[in-house]
């Protein structure tokens, strides 16, 4: 990577047995990229400073209001764990808001949801890597979003300890269904009930976040495996125009040594958000 343009030197594998069945759940199924229930907890939990008062003041105000108190609390158990994963390198939540507020789309918020649910989530990171792995051999056009295709994936899983899935056949169907709602929101699939696929447009907001998230994982060299970009269906020959986005961007700095190109985050990266978005 002399020029410091993405080799591809990275490949992508399956994960199948790489997980324990405690690393395991169905929050898909629970709740998919939902903005307002998403945003209302980041909100909240930026109030009160604390997971438990958080969790509290949830079904109260759920009660107050009239609403679902159960339902609720199946959102919010299954976008709680999502929120967490915020310290591997996504978005702060006392930052969140901002970046969601400087996405120009609804669509762009979803893509930058996405990366919460990808890195919690193992089963949807597994269902991802087999989709990955495809798409290093052919088109996003070419890939199987169908029902039949997802739960094949699903009865392919096996755990660290050789064990399957503890799914039943109607939650295999509609986390299927779920994730394929989610690739809508993001730009993968364009129709709504269709299951063909397409590489999606990425806002800036998201091309940045993703990027940073890469950038956490691999330093100075994640450029040869952008791992955020991958996981949203940027093949590897749609790196190299990323990149010259990030060029534009003062969150974004531009390194040459020895005829090696290369960029990094600026200090504070988040919460340049607040500032420049």
């Amino acid at each position: 990577m002399p020029d410091g343009r993405p080799s591809g030197d990275f490949e992508i594998n399956s994960l199948n047995g790489q997980f324990s069945p405690d690393e395991t759940h169905i929050g898909l199924v629970a709740a998919s990229l939902d903005l307002e229930q998403t945003r209302a907890i980041v909100e909240l939990y930026n109030e009160c400073g604390d997971w438990t008062t958080t969790n509290e003041e949830w079904l109260e105000q759920r009660k107050a209001g009239r609403l679902t108190v159960e339902g609720s609390r199946r959102a919010y158990n299954a976008i709680k764990p999502r929120l967490q994963e915020a310290g591997g390198g996504l978005p702060p939540l006392s930052h969140l808001p901002a970046i969601l507020d400087a996405c120009r789309k609804e669509r762009d918020q979803h893509q930058v949801l996405f990366c919460y649910l990808v890195a919690e989530d193992a089963v949807v990171r597994y269902v991802l890597h087999e989709y990955l792995q495809q798409l290093q051999r052919k088109s996003v056009s070419n890939l199987d979003f169908s029902n039949d295709q997802l739960i094949e994936f699903l009865d392919e899983f096996r755990h660290t300890d050789g064990s399957p899935l503890d799914f039943s056949e109607s939650t295999k169907d509609r986390w299927g269904t779920n994730f394929r709602s989610a690739l809508r929101s993001i730009g993968v699939i364009q129709s709504k009930q269709g299951a063909d696929g397409d590489v999606p447009n990425i806002g800036d907001v998201p091309l940045e976040t993703a990027a940073y998230w890469s950038w956490q994982q691999l330093d100075d060299e994640w450029l040869k495996n952008p791992l955020g970009w991958r996981y949203l269906f940027q093949p590897e020959p749609f790196w190299s125009p990323q990149t010259d986005r990030l060029a534009n961007s003062t969150r974004w700095s531009m390194h040459e040594s020895h005829g090696r190109l290369w960029y990094e985050p600026v200090d504070d990266f988040y919460a340049e958000f607040d500032t420049t978005a």
